[in-house]
């Protein structure tokens, strides 16, 4: 008997190595391919810095300079506690990317259909990442896309983190072949502050961004120095600042009725059906997004 489960464990080590070198070489042939790409490409013009607007943002405490352009970004969106706003977070994610030219697909976890796929549907994907079929399907596309950003059902963000670094897949942040961003969205509670640190034990020379959403209760963080204690874990604070209700009402009723131009804040902003609504989450959004530039979210 306990020969035999020696052998088993051989064998599913062995499946496991074979899985790591095939995804390391697709890793491979994708950099090899953005460096080919980025040779034969004119020189891009100088960027403009964008207007400073009225919305303070938090600066990242470290830069993790061994984050690399031209290699497949893995953006992961999570928390183990529910009701922290985290498909608003990705909803926002994926509006930024889009605002800057980057092809982003994104993995919607929630079974069997989740929010953000309503929001995005054109670029979102349903697949049940508690299953090996699931985790197969996302993990050995990464070369495919650009970025791919997950949107975590509740509960698995630490099982998610664990399977990453069980894989292989995080070992390979730190040898430069791939870029992994974990943004961590957090609550008021202990809780909270104890799942950051569990998870920044795992993802370790990854980014960790801790990311406090204010969109759902203005006084969501009152009582509670989230913000000191994070700061010592995390590589980046983000401060979501709170949108008006009734607006963040606007984007749900045009989610609800299928409005595909304006079922996201990014798609709202443009195209939504209230003059005074659009301008609301336009002005909020480009709060957002100064802070994920300010974080340096989009590697470029």
């Amino acid at each position: 008997m306990s020969f035999d489960r020696r052998r088993a464990q051989g064998v599913t080590e062995s499946i496991r190595q074979q899985r790591r070198d095939q995804l390391e070489v697709s890793l491979q042939q994708a950099r090899n391919f953005s460096e080919t790409k980025r040779e034969i490409q004119p020189e891009p013009p100088p960027i403009v810095p964008a207007p400073a607007i009225d919305q303070p943002v938090d600066h990242p405490i470290t830069t993790k300079e061994e984050m690399k352009m031209g290699l497949p970004h893995l953006v992961i969106v999570g928390a183990d506690k529910g009701g922290v706003g985290k498909t608003t977070v990705s909803d926002t994610v994926l509006g930024y990317f889009g605002a800057q030219g980057v092809d982003a697909r994104a993995i919607d976890t929630q079974m069997p259909a989740g929010n953000l796929i309503r929001r995005y549907p054109a670029v979102t994907e349903v697949i049940d990442l508690a299953s090996s079929d699931g985790q197969i399907k996302v993990f050995d596309s990464l070369p495919k896309h650009p970025v791919t950003v997950i949107d975590i059902q509740a509960g698995l963000l630490s099982p998610t983190l664990t399977l990453l670094s069980e894989i292989g897949l995080l070992s390979m942040v730190q040898d430069g072949k791939m870029n992994v961003t974990v943004m961590h969205v957090i609550g008021s509670t202990l809780q909270s502050l104890s799942e950051i640190e569990g998870a920044a034990k795992i993802i370790a020379g990854s980014r960790h961004f801790i990311v406090k959403n204010h969109t759902n209760d203005a006084a969501f963080f009152d009582g509670l120095n989230v913000s000191t204690d994070a700061l010592k874990i995390g590589t980046a604070l983000i401060d979501i600042p709170k949108l008006d209700p009734r607006a963040t009402e606007y984007v749900e009723a045009a989610v609800e009725k299928g409005l595909t131009d304006a079922t996201s804040f990014a798609g709202y902003a443009k195209n939504g059906d209230s003059f005074v609504m659009k301008g609301k989450v336009g002005h909020w959004l480009k709060g957002v997004f100064a802070q994920y530039d300010a974080a340096k979210l989009n590697i470029k």
